[in-house]
């Protein structure tokens, strides 16, 4: 929604599963949706301007490859803005004890989670936020900026009761243990 008030030429979104592409069709009819693996996409080499992913890439156990992935199908001079777990606060959770070290010697921790739903999915976590930039300066990106994003601050007498704990909470972990660590980076 955030990149459609931008009034791009052309928006192509991207996901491994036929339930998100309907519910994202549903919500944006003026927008190309693809089913592919982020991983191994479909497209020529240097399709797009700017690449857009949010809480997506740790659900890739191959960094090198899907760095490399994006690197290719981006465009000389092209952007890549994306938000991913933080590996210090995520690191915390319990692993499923498989791990994954791709040719390079990086390994990343397999974690499973159970969403709302019954819905169970697999995660990998990096060990550190230098080898998240790491992969992507390996595949010929250059970082711009990388931060861990606090949660934004609101009054809290203006939440609803049942909320109020709830925000002062995540507040003073995410102070003390970021969730989410952000990248922008540029060819």
């Amino acid at each position: 929604e955030e990149i459609l008030k931008h009034n791009p030429a052309h928006v192509t979104g991207v996901d491994i599963s036929n339930e998100l592409l309907n519910i994202a069709k549903s919500r944006f009819p003026n927008v190309e949706f693809k089913r592919m693996d982020m991983t191994a996409m479909d497209f020529p080499d240097s399709t797009f301007d700017f690449i857009h992913s949010s809480l997506a890439f740790h659900y890739a156990k191959d960094w090198d490859a899907l760095c490399s992935e994006l690197y290719r199908v981006l465009k000389k001079d092209g952007g890549l803005l994306f938000s991913t777990h933080h590996p210090d606060y995520w690191s915390r959770k319990t692993p499923t004890g498989n791990s994954y070290t791709n040719e390079r010697g990086i390994t990343l921790t397999e974690h499973t989670a159970l969403l709302p739903g019954d819905v169970s999915i697999i995660y990998y976590n990096h060990p550190n936020t230098d080898s998240i930039c790491e992969a992507f300066t390996h595949a010929g990106f250059k970082i711009e900026k990388s931060f861990a994003p606090q949660v934004i601050e609101v009054d809290a007498n203006l939440l609803p009761e049942q909320d109020k704990e709830g925000y002062t909470k995540l507040k003073v972990e995410n102070a003390q243990t970021p969730l989410f660590y952000l990248v922008k980076a540029i060819i």
